[in-house]
């Protein structure tokens, strides 16, 4: 990897993203925070359709990040903190007092969105990126959003730049000849941690609670 005088965003999220996953199925959860800080600071240069999504996880990494402050130890890791809210028995909690389970479970669909829509990105043959962008929105968040949202969204879809400048704005300063490794860490370890939150909702019994509602 390359290394330049001021480390381009991409860089900050490989690494980022690796240092999250650690031993027995675990996320670090404060390098977890700082992937998605990374992640949103490139998406506020896509369009106006990803600033939904920034403002929703922005949201939500604010209100993870007062919880490790407040209580380090419980919330160091996702399955120490969902232990801790397990036993206190705040788990469950929905909006405004939503847990950091529930926070975790939101993040875990927005991640799913952002993974599908790069993978698209690298590996389509389309060059419009908004039918990609499209694609991936109706399969993990439209469903999340109201109807004047989702309209809002169909309508910022069209704005979206075509493949190549996606990928300039994407990459930052990152050299084009990084574009692999960044798409091949992002999916491998994007795919991971979706898989852990995943199997942390079934290990504490949360496949039935919805903390969007």
């Amino acid at each position: 990897m390359e290394q330049l005088g001021s480390e381009p965003e991409t860089y900050q999220i490989m690494k980022t993203i690796e240092k999250s996953i650690i031993e027995n199925d675990n996320v670090d959860l404060e390098q977890y925070l700082l992937f998605w800080e990374h992640v949103c600071n490139v998406m506020c240069s896509w369009g106006t359709i990803f600033s939904f999504v920034v403002k929703d996880v922005t949201a939500k990494l604010e209100k993870l990040t007062q919880m490790r402050s407040s209580d380090p130890d419980s919330y160091r890791t996702i399955i120490g903190m969902a232990t801790k809210e397990s036993e206190n028995g705040t788990i469950r909690n929905q909006k405004p007092n939503r847990s950091g389970t529930g926070h975790l479970m939101v993040l875990n669909r927005a991640l799913e969105f952002v993974i599908d829509l790069l993978d698209g990105v690298f590996t389509s043959n389309d060059e419009n990126v908004s039918t990609i962008a499209r694609s991936s929105y109706d399969k993990h968040l439209s469903q999340l959003h109201s109807w004047p949202i989702r309209t809002a969204v169909a309508a910022a879809l069209y704005t979206l730049p075509r493949k190549p400048e996606f990928l300039c704005r994407l990459r930052g300063d990152m050299p084009e000849d990084d574009d692999n490794q960044f798409h091949d860490i992002f999916n491998r370890d994007g795919r991971d941690i979706v898989r852990r939150v995943n199997k942390l909702v079934e290990n504490f019994e949360l496949t039935d609670y919805n903390p969007s509602a």
